[in-house]
């Protein structure tokens, strides 16, 4: 990947954007993706945990866990982690976060970092990597990552990886369905929507975001 600084000259340029658990041990396939989205829309998408159930039912959304518990939130400077505790609907109230297990790196969870880089760290031997790329006010490329380290055999690795990325594929693409629809076609973060607690992860990206762009206008 190759990282290019599109603003004013200046002597200390900000460190590139990295998750320090992903190492050389890890084998990976990368796929290319063009949506007609604003890159804040794309980004979004993959911190709403309330859709999957909706429009991921045959993949990930499997059991139809349509509560969401939580989720449990961590910030720390231009990053930010989530913990999800979807559940089925029989009638019982979500938790709050303070009422769930407290942040656990090694338990799943997803992970961005400011401006356009997301992993959802499945386990330690497994991660889920995307990158948004900006083309313009109405179109981003998206860079799709898998991570591997449990399968080093040659042969092998390269079906394993090939393997993954049609199942994250499949669900790339349930979700490019839905997001090339929204409307208005970019967010912030006053926008008159009616947000739940399970909006968490938006409300937060929304609200860094807001902060960075009004720091560096």
């Amino acid at each position: 990947m190759i990282f290019i600084w599109w603003g004013d000259n200046r002597d200390n340029l900000p460190d590139i954007p990295r998750f320090p658990n992903i190492d050389d041990k890890f084998h990976y396939f990368t796929s290319v993706h063009h949506w007609p989205v604003h890159y804040s829309r794309a980004i979004e998408n993959q911190l709403d945990v309330v859709h999957i159930p909706f429009v991921h039912p045959d993949t990930i959304g499997r059991g139809y866990k349509t509560l969401v518990n939580g989720p449990v939130a961590l910030t720390k400077g231009n990053q930010i982690e989530f913990w999800v505790y979807n559940e089925k609907d029989i009638g019982q109230n979500p938790k709050k976060a303070e009422q769930l297990p407290s942040p656990d790196e090694n338990r799943q969870h997803l992970h961005f970092i400011f401006p356009n880089i997301w992993q959802n760290y499945v386990n330690k031997q497994f991660r889920i990597f995307v990158a948004f790329v900006p083309v313009d006010e109405s179109n981003t490329v998206i860079y799709l990552r898998n991570y591997q380290r449990f399968v080093n055999v040659p042969v092998l690795q390269e079906l394993t990886d090939w393997l993954m990325m049609i199942f994250s594929k499949k669900i790339l693409n349930q979700d490019r369905r839905v997001v090339v629809t929204q409307l208005p076609i970019r967010t912030e973060l006053k926008m008159g929507e009616k947000l739940i607690q399970g909006d968490l992860p938006i409300i937060t990206y929304r609200r860094i975001r807001e902060e960075l762009k009004t720091k560096n206008p």
